[in-house]
């Protein structure tokens, strides 16, 4: 029997994933409780070629204190890191927000400005120094394909 949170947190993994598949096609949940624990979704490759490992979390524990968020971005990083993919993200389900694209989505800055092409690289910024955005920007900053087509001009 699944527990009410485990399904809380797969219904947030699924819906994420069906979210971002017209850009990941080939995006998937990875095994729960694997021995070695390698982040909630695979699959997910940049404009770039580059592989990201991402985290799903709960909103609630991560919106009550910042140290949280720090902990469980930890957590991304290492499990990037055994999965063995240079960039990893954290998604937080907003409160209350059913729209996917308006979810949060921690990475460490330096992954931001190197997969925008601005000067900083890793090392330059420390993986604690976060910046958080939405699924949708994040979607327009590493998509394969434009996230969205700006409106014309009024």
């Amino acid at each position: 029997m699944t527990s009410p949170s485990k399904a809380k947190g797969d219904r947030a993994e699924l819906a994420f994933v069906k979210h971002i598949a017209p850009w990941f096609p080939h995006a998937r949940r990875g095994k729960a409780g694997a021995e070695a624990d390698l982040g909630d979704i695979f699959g997910v490759r940049d404009r770039d070629g580059d592989d990201w490992t991402v985290q799903v979390a709960d909103r609630a524990v991560m919106l009550r204190e910042h140290g949280a968020v720090l902990r469980k971005a930890a957590e991304a990083a290492q499990q990037s890191e055994r999965a063995g993919t240079p960039f990893w993200c954290l998604v937080v389900k907003r409160a209350g927000c059913a729209d996917v694209g308006q979810w949060f989505v921690w990475l460490p800055a330096w992954m931001l400005w190197n997969v925008r092409f601005w000067p900083y690289h890793e090392g330059d910024l420390p993986d604690e120094d976060l910046v958080c955005v939405t699924v949708r920007t994040w979607l327009a900053i590493i998509a394969p394909e434009p996230a969205w087509t700006p409106e014309p001009p009024f």
